[in-house]
């Protein structure tokens, strides 16, 4: 997709309605900054050459050193809103059907959007396999796995890392119900439908490591899984192989 087309799609920011949260997730946010401050926006574009996974990697990169310096992540990055907006649904047939098609707009009450963001827990770091990496406490390596997996409650929520043994890099990072995302993956493993499932099969014998917060809300979570991408990018100069590959 060029720039163009894809600053196009946040048009709907100066529309009398708050637009969906598709064709651009952060179209919502941007139109409820205006629409509370009256304020303009500019823009400033890089083009960039390779595959989507590198440009998606620069981008969580860019990110993360805005975070390094400021402590924060850019206003409307990982979902967040302003204070007193309710988001807008996506938009797509299947909502439609459903009755939950839904634009959003001024509400009184606080919602998990409204929440901060959380600041990097240390610099971003090399030693990618270590107990510490980028200020985290992580657990030990184990096999990906259903034994492996079985020490895991149910419902932790985090991040987590995926290596093949004897590699220097990794093969992917995530967050959320990780017991739930590692079993997914390793589902993948077996039946290797997808271009990310095939890069899981063909990795060799994988292992896995987490970090357990359950008081992390959603968009802390992406904030802290965006900065270890961009660690991995910063000192392997590559993303994890299984990366933005859906």
């Amino acid at each position: 997709m060029t720039l163009k087309k894809r600053l196009g799609m946040l048009r709907g920011v100066y529309g009398q309605d708050m637009p969906y949260r598709d064709p651009h997730t952060a179209a919502p946010a941007l139109w409820a900054l205006r629409h509370s401050s009256n304020c303009e926006f500019e823009v400033s574009v890089l083009p960039v050459q390779g595959t989507t996974s590198w440009r998606k990697g620069l981008e969580a990169l860019a990110i993360s050193l805005y975070r390094q310096k400021y402590s924060q992540s850019p206003t409307v990055n990982f979902g967040r809103m302003p204070v007193g907006y309710r988001m807008s649904t996506s938009n797509n047939s299947k909502l439609v059907q459903a009755g939950k098609r839904l634009r959003g707009g001024l509400i009184s009450e606080l919602e998990q959007s409204h929440l901060p963001g959380i600041s990097p827990l240390a610099e971003l770091q090399k030693d990618l396999q270590s107990n510490y990496w980028c200020g985290h406490q992580w657990s030990d390596w184990v096999p990906l796995t259903l034994a492996g997996l079985t020490s895991l409650a149910k419902n932790s929520l985090g991040l987590y890392r995926i290596r093949s043994c004897y590699q220097p890099e990794l093969i992917y990072i995530g967050q959320g119900i990780i017991q739930a995302r590692l079993t997914n993956h390793l589902g993948k493993v077996q039946n290797p439908k997808t271009e990310q499932g095939q890069v899981f099969a063909n990795a060799g014998i994988l292992e896995c490591s987490w970090v357990i917060n359950n008081s992390w809300v959603p968009h802390q979570r992406l904030e802290l899984e965006n900065d270890l991408i961009a660690a991995h990018l910063l000192f392997m100069e590559t993303v994890p192989n299984a990366q933005f590959l859906g």
